[in-house]
């Protein structure tokens, strides 16, 4: 076990404030990915084990870099007290803000899309809400008809029906 001198427990304390900031600014960014696309919890169990097992060996290597591989509990407590008021005082904020970013980012591709694909639209309606027009015209004329052939073919029926009776008297 190395002494340190205070000032590099210091260096290595910061760095582990820094660590632990870095951790919840990354899981901060996997919670904004998580609300817009939406996962199962098999998913999100999958998306947190490699998140964890991804920063593990980050703080394993700047363990090693830094302290030689000595674990220190000062370490750890500065990992876990900057994740901790990461999560209580800036997590609310950024996710909040991030929102705010992602709703104006989202509105600006949906006003260029529309802005995009309104001259096709209106060169559709254009064309072809008449030709619509006149199908609608025509099915109903069609469907006229067909009342009107319906209604011709009952009364030559009864017209028939009339005829035969009265050469049936008749004779």
């Amino acid at each position: 076990m190395l002494i340190l001198s205070i000032s590099y427990q210091l260096k290595i304390f910061l760095i582990s404030l820094f660590i632990g900031l870095m951790l919840g600014f990354f899981y901060d960014f996997l919670k904004i990915f998580r609300k817009y696309i939406i996962h199962n919890n098999i998913i999100i169990n999958i998306e947190d084990t490699i998140y964890w097992l991804f920063m593990s060996i980050i703080i394993f290597l700047i363990i090693l870099y830094q302290n030689n591989g000595e674990i220190r509990v000062f370490f750890i407590i500065g990992i876990f007290t900057s994740m901790l008021l990461y999560s209580l005082l800036i997590s609310p904020i950024f996710l909040k803000l991030s929102n705010k970013v992602i709703n104006i980012f989202l509105k600006l591709i949906n006003f260029i899309f529309k802005a995009i694909t309104a001259p096709f639209l209106i060169i559709f309606n254009i064309l072809f809400k008449p030709i619509k027009l006149i199908i609608n015209i025509l099915k109903k004329l069609l469907q006229k008809s067909k009342i009107y052939a319906t209604i011709y073919n009952k009364f030559k029926n009864i017209k028939s029906l009339i005829l035969k009776g009265a050469k049936n008297k008749n004779e």
